[in-house]
């Protein structure tokens, strides 16, 4: 049976204490609109990256990736960055930062255990296939297969969402995150997560709240030198994500162990 995305996973949500503005009363309904602009990309050279969350995981992904390997420590280093800025975003993402946090747990069990031989993710991958724990690409629940697979399509759904933060004029979060799960997630949903994810989008901010969060600093504080800079930040980001999450993608395909079945 498949854990990832589980019941169990969201009744051990804690709202509380967990996310820094609550969940509102009710769940609205909407359409998703007009999909995201093209993106110009930055360099992450050129940004003045300093101490926030968001300057952390930017600096984290930098390193996981150079264009042939994907270095396991870098990437679960990366991705724990990455789990304290989605719990900086407020409810709407609590869902998606409580299983990350689940998945990470999964993946970090095995290479804690044998980090020389998960050097890189194809390593890691390869080391769990041999010890016959799959049965080809029905993935065993709990391991590390099964955590970094879902880590790498919540990146994706997330980076989607980013996306929605880049231009004033751009979709509202809530209908960026729809689009981007149909997209990355709907597929390997069943009928009852199909329900819980996009009724939790009802509670996205709008675009300012998540750069004020992003940026950390308050709303009121938020003027156009900041936007800017949190605008350019995360462009670099999305820049670094695409070809990461490609090549992730093939690792898993190379080793037949894309487990698409639903949860």
């Amino acid at each position: 049976m498949i854990h990832s995305y589980s019941n169990g996973a969201l009744n051990d949500l804690e709202p509380g204490g967990y996310c820094d503005f609550g969940f509102p009363n009710g769940h609205a309904a909407w359409e998703c609109s007009k999909p995201a602009a093209t993106l110009t990309r930055v360099s992450i050279s050129k940004l003045d990256l300093r101490s926030s969350k968001l300057d952390e995981v930017i600096r984290s992904f930098a390193k996981v990736f150079d264009g042939i390997e994907i270095d396991t420590a870098q990437l679960l280093k990366a991705c724990r960055a990455h789990l304290e800025l989605m719990k900086s975003g407020g409810a709407a993402l609590c869902i998606v930062a409580k299983d990350l946090e689940s998945n990470l747990r999964k993946a970090e069990v095995l290479f804690k255990k044998s980090p020389k031989e998960c050097k890189t993710l194809a390593s890691l991958l390869e080391l769990e296939r041999e010890s016959d724990i799959h049965n080809g690409s029905v993935l065993r629940d709990p391991s590390a297969a099964m955590g970094l697979l879902w880590i790498r399509r919540s990146l994706a759904f997330q980076s989607h969402l980013y996306e929605s933060l880049i231009h004033s004029d751009g979709q509202h979060p809530k209908d960026a995150a729809c689009e981007g799960y149909n997209k990355h997630l709907f597929s390997y949903h069943g009928w009852m997560l199909r329900k819980v994810f996009p009724a939790s989008f009802s509670a996205m901010p709008h675009r300012a709240v998540f750069l004020s969060k992003f940026g950390e600093v308050e709303i009121e504080e938020l003027d156009n030198e900041q936007e800017s800079k949190v605008v350019r930040k995360l462009r670099a980001l999305i820049g670094t994500l695409e070809p990461l999450l490609g090549a992730w993608k093939d690792s898993f395909e190379k080793l037949d162990l894309e487990d698409t079945r639903r949860v």
